[in-house]
Protein backbone atom coordinates (compact mmCIF):
# COMPACT_ATOMS: atom_id res chain seq x y z
CA UNK A 1 0.00 0.00 0.00
CA UNK A 2 2.98 2.91 0.39
CA UNK A 3 4.42 1.27 -2.59
CA UNK A 4 0.82 2.18 -4.18
CA UNK A 5 0.89 5.83 -2.63
CA UNK A 6 4.31 6.69 -3.22
CA UNK A 7 3.71 5.64 -6.92
CA UNK A 8 0.86 7.89 -6.80
CA UNK A 9 2.52 10.63 -5.45
CA UNK A 10 5.32 10.57 -8.32
CA UNK A 11 2.61 10.44 -11.19
CA UNK A 12 1.03 13.64 -9.39
CA UNK A 13 4.72 15.56 -9.15
CA UNK A 14 5.09 14.34 -13.02
CA UNK A 15 1.38 15.42 -13.90
CA UNK A 16 2.08 18.71 -12.28
CA UNK A 17 5.72 19.55 -14.02
CA UNK A 18 4.08 18.79 -17.73
CA UNK A 19 1.30 20.41 -16.54
CA UNK A 20 3.29 23.43 -16.28
CA UNK A 21 5.51 22.68 -19.36
CA UNK A 22 2.25 22.61 -21.60
CA UNK A 23 1.95 26.11 -20.02
CA UNK A 24 5.16 27.34 -21.04
CA UNK A 25 4.83 26.12 -24.56
CA UNK A 26 1.33 27.83 -25.02
CA UNK A 27 2.98 30.93 -23.52
CA UNK A 28 5.77 30.71 -26.12
CA UNK A 29 3.20 29.91 -29.12
CA UNK A 30 1.26 33.02 -28.50
CA UNK A 31 4.61 35.25 -28.00
CA UNK A 32 6.23 33.54 -31.31
CA UNK A 33 2.33 34.11 -33.28
CA UNK A 34 2.03 37.50 -31.63
CA UNK A 35 5.31 38.22 -32.95
CA UNK A 36 4.56 37.20 -36.36
CA UNK A 37 1.45 38.96 -36.59
CA UNK A 38 3.15 42.23 -35.36
CA UNK A 39 5.02 42.16 -38.57
CA UNK A 40 2.05 42.15 -40.57
CA UNK A 41 0.70 44.97 -38.23
CA UNK A 42 1.63 48.92 -38.76
CA UNK A 43 4.23 49.72 -36.58
CA UNK A 44 2.47 52.73 -34.76
CA UNK A 45 -1.53 53.25 -34.20
CA UNK A 46 -1.15 56.62 -36.14
CA UNK A 47 0.45 54.75 -39.23
CA UNK A 48 -0.66 55.82 -42.59
CA UNK A 49 -1.55 53.96 -45.36
CA UNK A 50 -0.70 55.04 -48.77
CA UNK A 51 -1.02 53.10 -51.72
CA UNK A 52 -2.31 53.85 -55.57
CA UNK A 53 -2.22 51.81 -58.77
CA UNK A 54 -3.33 53.49 -61.87
CA UNK A 55 -3.59 52.14 -65.47
CA UNK A 56 -3.54 53.92 -68.65
CA UNK A 57 -7.32 53.41 -70.56
CA UNK A 58 -6.71 56.02 -73.05
CA UNK A 59 -4.13 55.26 -75.82
CA UNK A 60 -1.33 57.69 -76.61
CA UNK A 61 -0.73 58.45 -80.18
CA UNK A 62 1.81 61.28 -80.29
CA UNK A 63 3.69 61.00 -77.19
CA UNK A 64 6.58 63.68 -77.24
CA UNK A 65 10.40 63.03 -75.51
CA UNK A 66 10.16 63.31 -72.04
CA UNK A 67 6.44 64.22 -71.59
CA UNK A 68 4.96 62.98 -68.48
CA UNK A 69 2.52 59.39 -69.30
CA UNK A 70 -0.47 60.59 -67.63
CA UNK A 71 -2.52 57.27 -66.09
CA UNK A 72 -5.91 58.19 -66.44
CA UNK A 73 -8.04 55.85 -64.20
CA UNK A 74 -7.34 54.94 -60.51
CA UNK A 75 -7.69 51.46 -59.68
CA UNK A 76 -7.07 52.97 -55.85
CA UNK A 77 -5.37 55.86 -54.12
CA UNK A 78 -5.22 55.46 -50.45
CA UNK A 79 -3.65 58.72 -49.25
CA UNK A 80 -4.70 60.34 -52.12
CA UNK A 81 -1.00 61.02 -53.46
CA UNK A 82 -1.52 60.10 -56.77
CA UNK A 83 -3.20 62.97 -59.79
CA UNK A 84 -5.01 61.16 -62.78
CA UNK A 85 -4.90 64.74 -64.08
CA UNK A 86 -1.22 65.18 -64.36
CA UNK A 87 -0.19 61.55 -63.71
CA UNK A 88 2.32 62.75 -60.69
CA UNK A 89 2.17 60.79 -57.24
CA UNK A 90 3.06 63.68 -54.76
CA UNK A 91 4.17 61.83 -51.26
CA UNK A 92 2.03 62.82 -48.55
CA UNK A 93 4.63 61.32 -46.05
CA UNK A 94 7.81 60.73 -45.56
CA UNK A 95 9.23 57.04 -46.04
CA UNK A 96 10.29 54.18 -47.94
CA UNK A 97 8.13 53.40 -50.87
CA UNK A 98 7.74 51.09 -53.64
CA UNK A 99 7.09 51.76 -57.03
CA UNK A 100 6.15 49.73 -60.43
CA UNK A 101 5.49 50.37 -63.30
CA UNK A 102 4.79 48.69 -66.71
CA UNK A 103 4.85 50.01 -70.38
CA UNK A 104 3.27 47.99 -73.38
CA UNK A 105 4.40 48.77 -77.17
CA UNK A 106 1.85 48.62 -79.70
CA UNK A 107 1.49 46.32 -82.11
CA UNK A 108 2.57 46.61 -85.72
CA UNK A 109 5.12 50.23 -85.20
CA UNK A 110 7.66 47.84 -85.36
CA UNK A 111 9.13 50.80 -83.24
CA UNK A 112 10.96 50.24 -79.31
CA UNK A 113 8.63 52.02 -76.48
CA UNK A 114 11.16 53.65 -73.87
CA UNK A 115 9.77 55.27 -70.62
CA UNK A 116 11.73 56.39 -67.06
CA UNK A 117 10.75 56.94 -63.97
CA UNK A 118 11.43 60.18 -62.18
CA UNK A 119 12.07 60.97 -58.51
CA UNK A 120 11.85 64.90 -58.44
CA UNK A 121 13.55 65.82 -61.82
CA UNK A 122 15.84 62.52 -61.46
CA UNK A 123 15.33 59.62 -63.87
CA UNK A 124 15.43 56.33 -61.25
CA UNK A 125 15.24 53.45 -63.70
CA UNK A 126 14.39 52.85 -67.55
CA UNK A 127 11.19 51.19 -69.04
CA UNK A 128 11.55 48.69 -72.65
CA UNK A 129 9.40 47.14 -74.31
CA UNK A 130 10.44 45.58 -77.67
CA UNK A 131 9.80 46.16 -81.25
CA UNK A 132 7.55 43.47 -81.63
CA UNK A 133 4.36 44.68 -80.09
CA UNK A 134 2.19 44.04 -77.03
CA UNK A 135 5.83 43.49 -75.17
CA UNK A 136 6.37 45.31 -72.02
CA UNK A 137 8.40 46.52 -69.65
CA UNK A 138 8.58 46.45 -65.81
CA UNK A 139 10.70 48.12 -63.38
CA UNK A 140 9.88 47.93 -59.35
CA UNK A 141 12.16 49.98 -57.19
CA UNK A 142 12.43 51.18 -53.27
CA UNK A 143 13.11 54.73 -52.86
CA UNK A 144 13.00 56.98 -50.01
CA UNK A 145 10.62 60.19 -50.53
CA UNK A 146 10.56 63.37 -48.51
CA UNK A 147 7.11 64.70 -47.45
CA UNK A 148 5.48 66.57 -50.80
CA UNK A 149 8.38 64.84 -53.43
CA UNK A 150 7.18 63.70 -56.68
CA UNK A 151 7.19 60.67 -58.29
CA UNK A 152 6.21 59.95 -62.08
CA UNK A 153 6.43 57.56 -65.62
CA UNK A 154 8.00 60.09 -69.13
CA UNK A 155 8.19 58.54 -71.97
CA UNK A 156 11.86 58.99 -73.25
CA UNK A 157 12.07 59.33 -77.42
CA UNK A 158 14.86 57.62 -78.80
CA UNK A 159 15.82 56.88 -82.49
CA UNK A 160 13.41 54.37 -83.85
CA UNK A 161 11.29 54.95 -81.03
CA UNK A 162 7.43 54.33 -80.59
CA UNK A 163 5.35 57.41 -79.76
CA UNK A 164 2.38 55.13 -79.45
CA UNK A 165 1.07 53.69 -76.10
CA UNK A 166 -2.20 51.19 -76.28
CA UNK A 167 -4.73 51.90 -74.51
CA UNK A 168 -5.53 48.92 -71.15
CA UNK A 169 -1.98 47.71 -70.76
CA UNK A 170 0.08 50.23 -69.29
CA UNK A 171 0.18 50.73 -65.25
CA UNK A 172 1.50 52.79 -62.56
CA UNK A 173 1.44 51.69 -58.73
CA UNK A 174 3.04 52.82 -55.54
CA UNK A 175 3.04 51.94 -52.18
CA UNK A 176 4.50 53.16 -48.62
CA UNK A 177 6.46 50.28 -47.26
CA UNK A 178 7.64 52.31 -43.92
CA UNK A 179 6.82 55.98 -42.69
CA UNK A 180 10.00 57.81 -41.32
CA UNK A 181 9.25 58.36 -37.69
Amino acid sequence: LSQSEADIKDLQSGLELMNQQHKQLLAELKAQNTKEKRLLLPTSSHQQYVAFTAKLNKQYNSLNDRETVIFDTIVTNAGQGYDENTGIFVCPISGYYQFAATIVSEDGTDKNLDAELMHNGRQIVRLHATVYGYDEGTQVVNIHCAQGERVWIRHLMGAGDSAIIPAGFSTFSGALLHADQ
